[in-house]
């Protein structure tokens, strides 16, 4: 989790802008409070990549800056074959 937080951090927050469809980037990084009676999972964190579409996402997650740049980078502390993704959209219910 130290190179995520200290070093890939860092690279994401220097992007340019004009070249990154991310509207929002947001690091959930797990504590050690349980409840009890509730089962947790371990996850060693998740990363929300906000985007207006999936078009944005697709043109995101191909593009030579994260192809070249960013992937490389993630290859550093990320497992592929334990990592997947869930595409959402917001529906608020109350708040």
């Amino acid at each position: 989790m130290g190179y995520w937080t200290n070093k890939h951090t860092p690279l994401i927050a220097s992007l340019p802008g004009g070249e990154v469809p991310v509207r929002r980037y947001v690091q959930l990084l797990p504590t050690d409070d349980e409840i009890p009676g509730v089962h947790s999972v371990f996850y060693d964190g998740v990363a929300e990549v906000w985007v207006d579409d999936i078009a944005d996402a697709a043109r995101w997650f191909t593009s030579d800056t994260y192809t070249t740049t960013v992937a490389a980078d993630e290859e550093q502390f990320i497992d592929r074959t334990q990592t997947g993704f869930l595409y959402t959209t917001e529906t608020p219910i109350f708040g």
